[in-house]
């Protein structure tokens, strides 16, 4: 039976998930909301579907939410995770199922939105946090692998991106990056979770062609949160690492204190060093921009890719389990989604195959879960699903008897 949702930001992420949305033939009609309907208009007009309109919408705002996501299925939270707390409450107001990308910074979201759990229990609903990319296809493809072990050692996952551009991009909101950068890298070890100095533990990693070598440093991730909870199996190291030829650069601009929220004198005048980042760093790139740059030689092309390490125990032997994912580059998916960046593509439709098969009825569990609390049936058909979008999940497995 076809559904409806309510998509929440038009970013480039809520671009990527209604335009996907808006070709199932599964959903009867996406409403996108945000702050600026024009902009909700524009891209509604850009991609032409009957099913696809647009909606003044503050995302802050509990009882507008509601009274938008009245009569419809889902609520996908596609702006900032700040405002993640009260998109569920709208969704458990309105009597929807929820999906969001992530929930930091601030990262400590993860366990208010367990709170949650008991009431979307209450009302039979499914809350889905972290179904981008990463967190979203990681978390699957770990799960996947921890299914085969009877123990897990530990897991170690790699971020590898590079876009060969002429000028700085901002493929992501640069409000959420820095947030990021700027926020001690949480690790998982023996047991306990445990917080490192940011861009710690550097180490060049041979990501695969045509990534390749790239400086990797300590970044903080939902799955060093959500994986040691939910998969269990007795795992005792987790870290994350993210590569990319600006890491250097970003390093120092966090090192010189320019990503802090805390305020300094400058000249008698109080300046919050971050907020005068924000406002140097370009935005995101429209996609008319993305078309134009391509065009005109700005931007040559952009690849992206995760490496996860599983190692575990299985019948007295240690086995490592190493995907790979690969992301279609920009220039591929100018092909199927003219507009979008190999990452709002990656992430969005990644959140928007989760959200298509919770309208289905595929994922069933309800409560407040993360991707790997799915069932290995639903697992497996996200999978399959995402490799229909060009993204590709290579496996190789090592086991070692001594």
């Amino acid at each position: 039976m076809p559904f409806s949702v309510v998509v929440v930001g038009c970013g480039a992420q809520g671009k990527a998930i209604s335009t996907y949305l808006s070709r199932s033939r599964e959903v009867a009609k996406v409403l996108l909301g945000d702050v600026n309907v024009e902009m909700c208009q524009l891209h509604a007009n850009r991609v032409g579907s009957p099913k696809l309109s647009a909606h003044a919408l503050d995302a802050g705002n509990v009882d507008a939410v509601t009274r938008l996501a009245e009569g419809t299925d889902i609520i996908v939270n596609a702006v900032p995770p700040k405002f993640n707390l009260p998109l569920m409450d709208a969704a458990l107001k309105s009597g929807t199922d929820y999906v969001d990308l992530a929930f930091g910074p601030p990262y400590d979201t993860f366990e208010k939105q367990m709170q949650k759990d008991a009431s979307f229990k209450e009302k039979k609903l499914t809350a889905l946090t972290s179904t981008g990319s990463s967190p979203g296809i990681v978390n699957v493809i770990t799960a996947h692998a921890a299914d085969e072990l009877d123990s897990v050692q530990s897991i170690r996952l790699r971020i590898g991106d590079v876009m060969h551009s002429k000028e700085q991009i901002s493929t992501w909101s640069p409000d959420t990056m820095l947030g990021d950068m700027a926020e001690e890298p949480i690790v998982f070890e023996n047991g306990e979770y445990k917080r490192v100095p940011p861009f710690s533990g550097e180490e060049v990693f041979n990501f695969p062609q045509p990534v390749g070598p790239q400086p990797t440093f300590m970044h903080v991730h939902e799955e060093a949160i959500t994986l040691p909870r939910f998969i269990g199996k007795g795992i005792r190291y987790l870290d994350i690492k993210l590569g990319t030829p600006e890491m250097p650069l970003i390093k120092s601009l966090v090192d010189l204190g320019l990503c802090s929220s805390d305020p300094i004198e400058v000249d008698g005048v109080k300046v919050i060093p971050r907020h005068l980042l924000l406002r140097l760093f370009p935005p995101t790139p429209t996609p008319e921009e993305i078309e134009r740059k391509l065009a005109t030689g700005v931007i040559t092309d952009a690849h992206q890719t995760y490496v996860v390490e599983i190692v575990g125990g299985k019948e007295s032997s240690t086995v490592t389990y190493t995907y790979t994912v690969t992301a279609p580059s920009l220039r591929q998916v100018q092909e199927t989604m003219p507009g979008a960046t190999h990452e709002s593509y990656l992430t969005g439709t990644s959140a928007a195959v989760f959200t298509e098969m919770l309208g289905e009825g595929r994922i069933c569990t309800k409560g407040v879960i993360a991707p790997e609390c799915l069932d290995r049936e639903a697992r497996e058909e996200y999978l399959t699903r995402i490799a229909k979008l060009n993204v590709k999940v290579g496996l190789t497995i090592k086991r070692s008897v001594n």
